[in-house]
């Protein structure tokens, strides 16, 4: 079978949790370093006992020490996980965990690599087709000669 659908209600509250710690990051958090993260997405599990938080640096800001932000999360969990408390009704909260998301890494990997890669001009493409070579393929009233390879040659079988 394919993947499971996530719940609704999961998907609600995970937008809940998300909103809740990145405003907390924002105003009320003295850890410096959380201040320059931005929560990229939060996956609650069924049973709502944990909260994998995804974390990437501001965009423009220079790279952040993800070992060093980690341990920050680490030191804030308690102060997030109450804010969370406070704010989402849910008869528990759950356990944050704090994962720093590659995805947004991975996508420049990927955009840098593409653009390293040299596609021929359309015109180059037509121009190619068009050679002496491709013609002489066909016979005077235009059918394929035997053997002949391409979009007009007939298949034998």
């Amino acid at each position: 079978m394919g993947k499971k659908r996530p719940f609704a209600r999961t998907e609600r509250l995970g937008s809940q949790i998300r909103e809740v710690i990145a405003t907390a990051l924002m105003l009320e958090t003295r850890e410096e370093l959380l201040r320059q993260v931005v929560i990229t997405e939060v996956d609650v599990t069924s049973d709502v006992s944990l909260a994998r938080v995804y974390w990437h640096g501001f965009p423009g800001v220079a790279d952040v020490d993800r070992e060093a932000v980690s341990a920050a999360f680490l030191r804030a969990t308690r102060f997030l996980r109450s804010k969370v408390g406070e704010v989402v009704r849910a008869r528990l909260t759950p356990e944050l965990r704090f994962i720093h998301d590659d995805a947004i890494d991975n996508g420049r990997r990927i955009e840098a690599v593409l653009r390293t890669i040299v596609v021929p001009p359309a015109e180059a493409v037509v121009a190619a087709a068009a050679t002496p070579e491709a013609e002489a393929d066909d016979d005077r009233d235009g059918r394929p000669q035997p053997g002949a390879v391409g979009p007009g040659a007939e298949d034998d079988a």
